[in-house]
């Protein structure tokens, strides 16, 4: 039976500007994406057609948990002082996720400068990632300041986000298997995870950037520029009269004592009282 492509897939392939005439094009299922419009797809969309079974699938949060504790494991082979949040869908308390959303931080922060390509090609390298989407560095290329805010004007394609963060294809085992062969056949599923590590004087935000649903996501940066005059993306917050960055989660080089209090600093020093996880589900 031909797999259909759902509408939800063709929204996935329209924010990609290269591919977003799929839909358009009358192509109703991967046989249709595969034949006529492979040479089309981006590499990161070829991968996601070549996984869609698994991809398509939630993944429930025991599972997320093992992902999680297996990526931090390997983070704390190379330092034993790095910290995880699970953040996302996970941490709003639903029962299952589309991805694995995972914040990594050191307190010491020559540590998570460039930290995320060391550990992806470790990952890689013992064999638990078969595919990194996409691998970028933006927060370490600017000496892991806040998003600069100068003159009203943010930085051209700067994006929603601006961490460090890696989109990989994970290689989740799915129970006790027998030989390899069916090991890799019955036994492993594909699992899309972000890996997101930011500098742990501006944690708080990173773990409020990456908690909530997208409503409440643009209402907290739509309160902080109308309400406060203030840039608030999950790098860090900008004065937007002078440009200035705006600690609110201690004072460096230990800052707060662990991500949770970094963020309930966020919350108190925009004048907001802390919201449970679980209550910024909207959108």
């Amino acid at each position: 039976m031909v797999s259909k492509v759902p509408m939800s897939m063709a929204d996935e392939f329209s924010r990609d500007n290269e591919a977003s005439g799929l839909w358009a094009q009358s192509w109703r299922d991967l046989d249709d994406v595969v034949d006529q419009g492979w040479d089309n797809l981006t590499r990161a969309q070829q991968i996601g057609v070549k996984f869609y079974d698994d991809l398509k699938l939630k993944i429930p949060r025991k599972e997320v948990e093992v992902i999680a504790t297996t990526i931090l494991h390997h983070a704390r082979l190379i330092d034993s002082a790095f910290q995880m949040m699970i953040v996302g869908g996970y941490r709003r308390g639903q029962s299952e996720s589309g991805d694995v959303d995972l914040v990594l931080s050191h307190p010491e922060e020559r540590l998570t400068e460039y930290f995320i390509g060391r550990l992806v090609r470790m990952l890689e390298v013992n064999g638990l990632i078969s595919h990194t989407l996409s691998l970028t560095t933006r927060n370490s290329d600017r000496a892991q300041e806040p998003l600069q805010w100068k003159g009203g004007m943010m930085r051209p394609s700067a994006g929603f986000d601006t961490l460090d963060k890696a989109m990989v294809i994970y290689r989740s085992p799915q129970g006790e298997g027998g030989d390899e062969t069916r090991k890799e056949a019955q036994n492993v599923r594909f699992r899309r995870v972000d890996i997101i590590v930011s500098p742990w004087k501006t944690i708080g935000c990173a773990v409020l950037g990456w908690t909530g649903a997208a409503t409440f996501e643009r209402d907290l940066r739509r309160y902080c520029k109308i309400e406060k005059s203030l840039k608030f993306d999950s790098s860090g917050i900008r004065n937007r009269v002078d440009g200035s960055w705006v600690n609110m989660e201690g004072q460096e080089p230990t800052g707060a004592p662990d991500m949770e209090t970094a963020e309930r600093r966020v919350f108190a020093g925009l004048g907001l009282t802390w919201i449970r996880p679980s209550d910024r589900c909207t959108g």
